[in-house]
């Protein structure tokens, strides 16, 4: 039995009963329950047929079996609409009630109902019934209607009902729309289409692939309509059926047929390019069915720019920029270089005929993204080991479209860059290893003028043992190959032999301060002579401020105590103020191309450093002094058996004959014994490590020079030499940093400054408290720093006493 009453009648006048609404709403959801669980198989049913004629399933079997599955469908759907309307319920308020009344706690509703079983006039329990309906009245009215549940899935197991959407939603989407002619076609067996021919068409632009544009299907725009394609787009016209098609087009500049229907072609196309502004017509009879106005895009040519031309850096570094632009992308870029033999000056090496090179064609390379409208970049290479190094040549540059257009530039007639040699023997060996290149002709040629090169080396022609032994090497392997003729591999590691002496010797590997002062000098006033461009001139003037610093350092550094004067001599001091601007003036004068004034400036810079005197006081005696005056004699007496080793070496060239090397590797012995003594005493470990290497390696001579070998002595010794140095510059460092941190550093009325108006420290060193200068990087890191000290300072997590100390620094700086 209902909680309410089989004659319950509920009185929505009632304020505490006023759910109107929600009893309504309760019931519209509770028909829509019953209507989905009654009906859903009629609704399947109809979607189903619908689906299945409206995508022309009826025109696909034969009359009878179309005929039937209509009867079917027919028959079904009454079944379904009969025991629909047997399940259908409508439901009334009550039941609506009782449906609020189960989302709600307590069931408040059918409280409200409810009569007291005792006492109904005791005035207490009136007073405590009417405040339990109070409560229930106030959640009664908290109800709210719930959404239709209508619980298919439970009689629906497989799924029909969704199939039958599905099946719907393809129909109305992809079939046309379905007419009762098609359906009583299908019944009677007559054929639902009109006499006369049936027929479709579908038309679409494709764009070049490089454009990037998508096609254009344009059957879907509307007739006269002005369609922009850009220029080579291909046009396909495609025809179904029987119809009398007539086209016309004036956009190809050809004529185009269109051709017959045939039983093995019953589908016909035809194809044609957009290549001009026109129209193009489709017709059956004197029917329009597509009418298009076609406007080509132009395809513009790319253009290219070389503003700079061919640059060249300071290591002979070829450099071009260039710029490549195209409306739809660059395809491809190249560089070719072509040598130009008509224009080289034919003599001495380049007398005969020369093995020709092809040309240097270089591609280019492309961005990686897909935009190549603009391409902006620079190619560099080094072409100095090239046999055409220097020689004329013709530089084009080429760009393509996807088109296939292409833009060149002709760069002027020049020489192609590569390395510059200043030094003289340097530059003379390169020649020879271009000669060697230039033609067979050349090879005794170059062996000659490469003996008479080594033909007297204690003269001094070449600057090291180093690079005098391997040019002898080479010319031996030289006379070797050439008894039976160079082959391409023998050139080849010939002319890469040469190259690398050519280079050693250019670069150079002075150990000491004056030579390579010295020898910066003389790089650059060969630059002068020869016509250095201007980055070759920049790096020469780099190197050679470089080497001046380093010259004074070591003046610094070996200063003895000051000389007396001469009657009548005055003493040159100059400031570092001074000597920079007469450095920025000699670097001027190279840039503005005034080579005679800079040839006299470098002059009188040449005569000054030459002439500059450091003086200072005698190094306090210790036993950090000790250890270097140890160490520098160790090396001055290495410097003579590596000098005596090298004589050796050139008599045993010259003769021919083995020569004895065991008094040197006695001596040698002798100072590996001293060296010894002193592994091990020093306060410095890698002065210590240096010594140790250094020790090693006069073992590693002593051997060499015992079975006569002293070619590999030499390289022994090399290494002794550079190892004894490592340890001097170890040990000054370690004393010069023992020194900065004693306190009560006096400062002398005998402080003495160098010419250039620096004070000079304990050992001979300059001070470089008051001329050190700024690293340019310096304010960047100070502010590195401040934000470091900020982002600390606000993390709470620190310990106390380091917020506290960087508050402080912050508040300070």
């Amino acid at each position: 039995m209902s909680p309410y009453g089989d004659k319950f009648q509920p009185d929505f006048r009632d304020p505490i009963l006023g759910l109107r609404w929600q009893v309504g709403l309760t019931k519209l959801a509770m028909t829509l329950e019953s209507a989905m669980q009654a009906f859903w198989p009629l609704v399947s049913l109809v979607l189903f047929t619908y689906g299945f004629v409206a995508l022309g399933g009826l025109a696909v079997i034969p009359t009878l079996a179309a005929q039937g599955l209509l009867a079917v469908f027919g028959i079904g759907m009454v079944w379904f609409l009969v025991s629909g309307l047997r399940r259908f319920r409508l439901p009334d308020d009550k039941t609506a009630l009782a449906r609020l009344d189960q989302g709600l706690k307590n069931s408040p509703i059918a409280a409200l109902q409810d009569q007291p079983a005792l006492n109904p006039d005791d005035p207490v329990t009136k007073a405590l019934w009417q405040e339990h309906i109070d409560q229930m009245r106030a959640a009664a009215m908290q109800a709210r209607t719930s959404p239709p549940e209508p619980q298919l899935a439970g009689r629906d197991p497989t799924g029909l009902r969704l199939m039958a959407i599905i099946v719907a939603i393809v129909a109305i989407s992809f079939a046309p729309k379905p007419d009762l002619n098609t359906i009583i076609a299908a019944a009677t067996g007559e054929s639902a289409i009109p006499s006369g021919p049936s027929f479709a068409i579908e038309a679409w632009a494709t764009p070049p692939a490089y454009t990037g544009k998508p096609a254009l299907y344009l059957t879907e725009i509307a007739l006269n309509s002005e369609i922009k394609l850009p220029v080579g787009s291909e046009i396909t016209l495609r025809f179904y059926g029987d119809a009398s098609f007539a086209l016309t087009e004036n956009i190809s500049g050809a004529t185009t047929v269109l051709p017959q229907k045939t039983e093995d072609m019953p589908v016909r196309d035809v194809q044609f390019s957009a290549l001009e502004n026109g129209q193009i017509t489709l017709k059956n009879g004197d029917d329009i069915l597509g009418q298009w106005q076609v406007v080509i895009i132009p395809d513009l040519p790319p253009t290219l720019q070389v503003p700079d031309g061919v640059e060249k850096t300071g290591a002979g570094v070829m450099e071009l920029a260039y710029l490549a632009q195209d409306d739809y992308g660059i395809d491809s870029a190249r560089l070719v270089i072509t040598p130009d033999l008509s224009r080289v000056d034919r003599r001495y090496g380049l007398r005969p005929d020369p093995i020709m090179p092809d040309a240097y064609i270089r591609d280019l390379p492309m961005p990686f993204s897909n935009d190549r409208t603009k391409v902006k970049d620079t190619y560099a290479e080094d072409f100095s080991p090239d046999l055409w190094a220097h020689l004329p040549v013709d530089i084009t540059l080429e760009v393509t479209d996807g088109s296939g257009q292409t833009a060149i530039v002709v760069l002027a007639p020049q020489n192609l860059p590569a390395r510059s040699f200043f030094d003289p023997l340097a530059a003379g060996i390169a020649e020879s290893r271009r000669d060697l290149l230039w033609s067979a002709e050349n090879d005794l040629r170059v062996s000659q003028v490469l003996r008479a090169m080594t033909h007297k080396p204690e003269e001094g022609l070449f600057p090291s043992s180093s690079s005098y032994l391997l040019t002898r090497s080479t010319i031996r392997r030289m006379g070797y190959q050439m008894e039976d003729g160079f082959d391409e591999g023998e050139r080849a590691e010939i002319t890469e032999l040469l190259w690398l002496i050519a280079t050693l010797i250019e670069d150079g590997d002075l150990s000491g301060a004056e030579a390579r002062l010295r020898r910066a000098q003389e790089r650059l006033a060969q630059g002068l002579e020869n016509g250095a461009n201007d980055e070759e001139m920049a790096e020469l003037m780099d190197e050679l401020r470089e080497a001046t610093d380093e010259y004074l350092q070591q003046l610094a550094q070996e200063a003895g105590p000051p000389e007396e004067p001469q009657p009548g001599q005055e003493t040159r001091t100059m400031t570092m103020d001074q000597l920079q601007q007469m450095l920025d003036r000699l670097q001027e004068l190279t840039e503005n191309g005034q080579t005679e004034e800079a040839r006299q400036m470098l002059e009188q810079l040449r005569e000054f450093m030459e002439n500059m005197q450091v003086t200072n006081q005698q190094p306090q005696p210790g036993q950090g002094g000790q250890e270097q005056q140890n160490l520098q004699d160790s090396l001055e007496q290495q410097q003579q058996l590596s000098d005596e080793a090298f004589q050796q070496l050139q008599q045993q060239l010259e003769q021919g004959q083995d020569q004895d090397g065991e008094a040197l590797a006695e001596r040698q012995e002798a100072l590996r014994q001293f060296l010894d003594d002193m592994r091990g005493q020093s306060d410095s470990d890698e002065a210590n490590e240096a010594i140790d290497e250094a020790e090693r390696n006069m073992g590693e001579a002593r051997d060499r020079l015992d079975e006569g070998d002293f070619s590999g002595a030499l390289d022994e010794q090399a290494e002794v030499m550079e190892n004894l140095r490592q340890g001097l510059r170890d040990l000054q460092n370690r004393e010069q940093a023992d020194q900065s941190g004693e306190d009560g550093q006096q400062s002398s009325e005998n402080d003495q400054r160098d010419p250039l108006g620096r004070p000079i420290g304990s050992q001979g060193r300059v001070d470089n408290g008051d001329t050190e200068v700024p690293d340019q990087n310096a304010e960047d890191r100070a502010r590195e720093l401040m934000e470091e000290i900020r982002r600390r300072s606000g993390d709470a997590e620190r310990p106390v006493e380091e917020l506290d100390y960087l508050r402080r620094l912050l508040e300070r700086f």
